[in-house]
């Protein structure tokens, strides 16, 4: 059972008070709030499982490391974001992402999938795992379907892989509509189009977004090559320039 949050007990303060939950969850502590669960915290000499974790669903996971740079998918629980405790400004860091999960209708935090049925057999299950395993004749994606027909039949941007609800809103605001528009325009004019819109699109993640939807990838599991293009793509925009403030006129008397 995992100890009293010690260091790290202040964050329990910035939640509602009755509103939250506690649990013990892998050494460490996860709140929920109703059914979702918003926070973990964990304390270790491990510098993997020392700070605190916001889980977010894969499909809202480029617009928060577009927000918090500083996060970072888990190594090991990728489906969770990570902030080390020696993170520079962690206190900081950490006040302003809880500020975002409480906001009404946000899109942090995760509610938990019910347990299933356990399997009839330990030996049906690990057969099943090694079948899936040895089975290499298609990626196993959202669907077994080769990419060039699902993006044939992909009408709206959220029947492409990475891109739901929310995307489809932002790209209805720089005029894209249907997912044909976004195939046709390919994901770096897309690009250049949203962090002209908004700046802080300007995150290689987002990129990784755009590039999976169009091979039809997780955005977590495209190739080096692709990366290195996103992230050398995004270096080569420009950054508008700061407007400096005028300086008042000395009345003179």
């Amino acid at each position: 059972m995992a100890k009293e949050p010690g260091e790290l007990k202040w964050i329990e303060e910035l939640l509602p008070e009755e509103r939250y939950r506690r649990k013990s969850m892998f050494g460490g502590f996860a709140y929920y709030i109703e059914d979702k669960i918003v926070l973990l915290i964990f304390e270790s000499d491990d510098k993997r499982w020392n700070g605190v974790m916001f889980p977010v669903e894969r499909e809202f996971q480029p617009q928060a490391l577009g927000k918090f740079p500083e996060l970072s998918p888990h190594s090991i629980l990728p489906k969770w974001l990570y902030l080390p405790i020696h993170t520079e400004g962690f206190d900081e860091l950490v006040s302003d992402i809880i500020r975002e999960v409480l906001r009404p209708h946000s899109f942090w935090g995760s509610i938990p999938k019910p347990k299933g049925k356990k399997a009839k057999s330990t030996k049906k299950k690990a057969d099943d795992e090694v079948s899936v395993k040895l089975d290499t004749r298609r990626p196993r994606m959202f669907s077994d379907e080769p990419a060039e027909d699902i993006l044939k039949k992909a009408k709206k941007i959220s029947d492409l892989k990475n891109l739901g609800a929310v995307t489809e809103k932002q790209f209805a605001k720089i005029g894209i509509t249907t997912a044909q528009q976004f195939i046709k325009l390919g994901w770096k004019k897309t690009m250049k189009k949203l962090i002209e819109y908004d700046p802080k699109h300007r995150h290689s993640l987002y990129a990784y977004a755009l590039i999976g939807a169009l091979t039809n990838t997780e955005f977590t599991r495209i190739s080096d090559e692709e990366k290195a293009e996103a992230k050398a793509f995004i270096k080569s925009i420009p950054k508008p320039e700061k407007k400096q403030k005028r300086s008042r006129p000395v009345n003179k008397r």
